[in-house]
């Protein structure tokens, strides 16, 4: 039948478009096939049951999902065109329109142009949209930002850069304070161009990303390198190719299609390069609805009865590999709870890098000491609780309630030289800090940025395939507090011999000490009183006025100010306390600054 001639039988049209769960275009073509004719109501029964089946929006609204795709293949000062952009651009863009996004497709823009369909993409953006950005081109970092690049910048030193170019902070920032529930940023980017060859001797990379909560991003390649460039005999690029098998799989959180595309990208390179994946999600996203398992309605065959056999002497169950128990959190109580005699280091005590240590189980208890991999940081985990956050001390007011509500896994010790160095040696961190001749191996990293901690967490989850990132500042001070509510875990006063700070009354020099040289605090966590000053995630404010109370970062303020936790060797003792807090530059090394991490669990 004729298209005209279908689209004239409203009645039958309005009758198929009033079954909900099914494609709009799917029902126009039924509505086509059946224009003239009676719908029975076995037709429209069947219709109906799987209608009922089919998965559907959360939300159930067309609307709600946006995109803008940018491809920039043709740069004027470029002797060639990026020959897969335009390519993965609309073939990206049509699997992602699939999936009920409403897409906006731009190729080869200028700077105006980029502006405009960015300032009509952001109007598309309301309380509960989620939103997805796409862009195909060069990029290019300056201080410590990463800006893509319109095709007719005219760009010759950094300063260019930030006049012509388009910040991603800046995009995320907008897009966030416009109420988007979710956004995704794909950026194909991380490539050698001309413009930076003219004010660097060597590629920069992209900046690591500050993110905003709500937001999921994939680079293709981690922050400070570059990808290799291809000769585009492929139809697409190795990381649209992967990415696109990744969001056809069902069932399968957005998150996780990332990162086993980023493990892709990686297996077809021989490693060459590793894509980078970064979330702050506060919970999971799939492009592809969840589809419910449906189960059988069929009883189950009746067990078999079970034939007598002889008795015999069990088989004895080997013991599983010793876990060192947590230590028992003490009381709260106001002179601070009763001290456990000294006791003897074991070699777990003594080197946090003895050897083979019990991997990631497969179900958590609070307690259970564990690390993913060889290199990587021991961890322990921490039910959720409730706490009192802060104390009358300055920038610690006003003390409030807490509430986390899910476990997680923290660093046993701050990240150490030799943790940092295996990053280092995999090409994950770029960063060589200097240790001031106090040695490497088991003393914590130092002359760290917070970007160079977020950089090491990035490098670990992408190794482990897990999500490791910088512990919130709740979930901080919940873990070195320990149950307690003194100004030391261990008590009201700094004693003597209890962490290392300037006048902690060790015996030893003014500067880091071997991590796990003091007893733990109650969860088992070592030094988490001075030795080193450790980054956090939130930006700095000046009190928890206003303070998340579900143990979430706090991500606005003065965000170019981060903060830090729990005092230094250099500290005095008054600023070593569970509530101590600081503030310095989220982009500037210091050689009392290092960190530990989060461990996000199951």
């Amino acid at each position: 039948m004729p298209e005209a001639d279908c689209l004239s039988n409203k009645a039958t049209d309005r009758a198929f478009r009033g079954l909900k769960g099914f494609p709009p275009d799917f029902l126009h073509r039924l509505a086509c096939q059946h224009s003239g004719r009676s719908i029975t109501l076995p037709l429209l029964f069947v219709l109906a049951f799987l209608a009922v089946l089919l998965p559907q929006r959360a939300t159930g609204q067309q609307g709600d999902r946006v995109a803008l795709f940018i491809g920039n293949s043709s740069y004027p000062d470029s002797s060639t065109p990026l020959t897969t952009i335009l390519r993965d651009t609309r073939t990206l863009a049509d699997e992602v329109r699939r999936v009920d996004f409403q897409i906006e497709v731009k190729e080869n823009v200028g700077k105006n142009e980029l502006k405009r369909a960015i300032d009509a993409f952001m109007t598309k953006i309301k309380s509960g949209t989620e939103a997805l950005f796409y862009f195909g081109g060069f990029a290019i970092q300056a201080d410590h930002r990463s800006y893509f690049i319109p095709v007719d910048a005219q760009i010759w030193s950094e300063a260019d850069v930030r006049r012509d170019g388009i910040s991603f902070d800046d995009l995320l920032a907008e897009a966030r304070r416009r109420g988007a529930k979710v956004t995704i940023l794909i950026v194909d980017a991380s490539r050698r161009n001309p413009y930076e060859q003219r004010f660097r001797d060597a590629p920069a990379g992209l900046a690591p990303l500050v993110t905003t909560d709500g937001t999921l991003a994939l680079f293709s390649a981690a922050p400070g390198t570059v990808a290799p460039d291809r000769d585009g005999a492929m139809p697409n690029s190795v990381l649209v190719t992967e990415l696109i098998k990744e969001l056809r799989v069902p069932n399968q959180s957005a998150e996780t299609a990332f990162n086993r595309t980023s493990t892709g990208v990686s297996r077809a390179s021989n490693n060459e390069v590793t894509p980078w994946v970064t979330s702050s999600l506060p919970e999971e996203f799939y492009f592809r609805p969840r589809q419910p398992s449906i189960r059988s309605t069929q009883a189950p065959a009746p067990a078999p009865v079970p034939t007598p056999t002889p008795a015999r002497a069990p088989t004895p169950t080997p013991a599983p590999d010793p876990v060192p128990p947590p230590v028992p959190a003490p009381g709260p109580t106001q002179g601070g709870p009763p001290l456990r005699p000294p006791v003897a280091k074991t070699e777990t005590d003594s080197d946090p890098q003895p050897g083979p240590r019990p991997r990631a189980p497969a179900q958590f208890t609070p307690g259970q000491v564990f690390r993913d991999c060889s290199n990587c940081p021991e961890m322990v985990v921490l039910a959720g609780g409730a706490f009192t956050m802060g104390a009358n001390i300055d920038y610690a007011t006003p003390s409030h309630n807490v509430t986390i509500s899910r476990p997680f896994a923290i660093g046993r010790y701050e990240v150490t030289f030799a943790e940092w160095d295996a990053c280092l040696n995999e090409k994950g961190c770029k960063s060589r800090p200097g240790d001031r001749g106090w040695g490497r191996n088991r003393n914590p990293v130092i002359n760290v940025s917070w970007l160079d901690a977020k950089e090491f967490a990035a490098w670990l989850s992408q190794k482990t395939g897990q999500k490791y990132r910088l512990p919130t500042e709740a979930e901080w001070e919940y873990a070195a507090r320990a149950n307690t509510r003194t100004t030391y875990w261990w008590g009201a006063d700094v004693g003597t011999r209890r962490a290392n700070c300037q006048d902690c009354g060790t015996g030893q020099p003014q500067r880091t000490q071997s991590v796990g040289s003091f007893q733990p605090n109650g969860f088992g966590l070592y030094d988490t009183s001075g030795n080193v000053a450790e980054w956090v995630e939130d930006c700095w404010n000046p009190s928890f006025q206003g303070a998340p109370a579900d143990g979430s970062a706090w991500l606005s303020g003065q965000c170019q100010l981060r903060v830090l936790r729990g005092g230094a060797f250099d500290s005095a003792a008054t600023y070593v306390g569970a509530a101590s807090r600081f503030r310095y530059d989220y982009d500037v090394p210091y050689s009392a600054n290092g960190f530990r991490l989060v461990r996000e669990l199951p």
